[in-house]
């Protein structure tokens, strides 16, 4: 590519006479034989109140969920739920809060209890390289596992973006973004609760092989790196693709406009984007190359 820029025995009690004595005493045993077969009626008791209970409690736990007022995205993931014979519960909060946000992600969250145990995909198939690869973070390959101190679907647009541009500049399918994640932690670049550094770019993508350049917002070299293939990784503040950081992949010039490749909206990655649209958002931008 064109470079661009750089329990105690029975009681007996004393009487005056040793018949009563003795009395006391086998009554005290015969009392004691007793135990057992109380204890083992109380058992069976306990288990039939259990199994005449169960399906009253899950309807009492059903009629408290009735009981909170639910928005409509909410209500379609309860209606699948108990067509599967799940509850509301078995979601967390922050997946349900995703699909409320991102109706895009309706698979993913309502799937979760069903597919959150599958292992992550070592691989990425049926990818072109000819083009920077449209990759999200919110993948059933990968979504489901831990990044950052929260679920990957949530927190993985830096490890997603990072995979996109690997995998483009080499080829290498094994490049994911799941794997990416285990390199950002292991390397410090993962920070908890806040998803992922600007260090997993700038000096992550060096480790990696990769030729990072950071440059300013001007739109020349934007348009120049793009158009003989230089992917851009941006930052992004507060606006059209996240309320606080989020990180997204500038992939090409067509008329006019630049195309992106954002890991957390699909209907994003579709569009044209003016660059002067953009601009006001992007707090950081670093071009990748092959070192080569």
């Amino acid at each position: 590519m064109k470079r661009i820029d750089q329990t105690p025995n029975p009681k007996t009690y004393e009487t005056k006479t040793p018949t009563k004595k003795i009395d006391y005493a086998i009554r005290g045993k015969r009392k004691k034989a007793k135990h057992p077969l109380t204890f083992l009626w109380i058992v069976v008791i306990l288990c039939i109140i259990l199994t005449l209970t169960t399906g009253k409690s899950e309807a009492l736990l059903d009629s408290i969920e009735n009981e909170i007022p639910l928005s409509p995205k909410t209500v379609k993931l309860k209606r699948y739920a108990k067509k599967h014979g799940l509850l509301l519960s078995d979601y967390p909060t922050e997946l349900i809060e995703l699909y409320e946000r991102n109706p895009e992600t309706k698979q993913f969250v309502f799937e979760y209890p069903l597919k959150k145990d599958n292992p992550p995909s070592a691989t990425v198939d049926s990818i072109h390289t000819s083009s920077v690869p449209l990759l999200f973070q919110w993948d059933q390959r990968w979504g489901y596992e831990q990044y950052a101190g929260n679920f990957f679907g949530l927190t993985g647009c830096g490890p997603t973006c990072l995979s996109m541009v690997s995998i483009y500049l080499t080829g290498d399918m094994t490049m994911t973004p799941i794997s990416m994640a285990k390199f950002a932690e292991s390397n410090g670049y993962a920070s908890n609760g806040n998803g992922s550094s600007w260090t997993l770019f700038s000096e992550g993508g060096v480790k990696l092989g990769f030729d990072v350049t950071e440059i300013p917002f001007v739109e020349k070299r934007i348009i120049d790196n793009l158009n003989v293939g230089n992917p851009i990784v941006a930052i992004m503040g507060p606006g059209d693709f996240t309320t606080t950081g989020h990180f997204i992949v500038l992939t090409g010039y067509k008329n006019g406009k630049i195309q992106i490749n954002d890991p957390n909206s699909r209907k994003n990655s579709e569009k044209l984007w003016d660059l002067s649209k953009i601009k006001g958002q992007t707090r950081n931008l670093w071009v990748f190359r092959s070192a080569s």
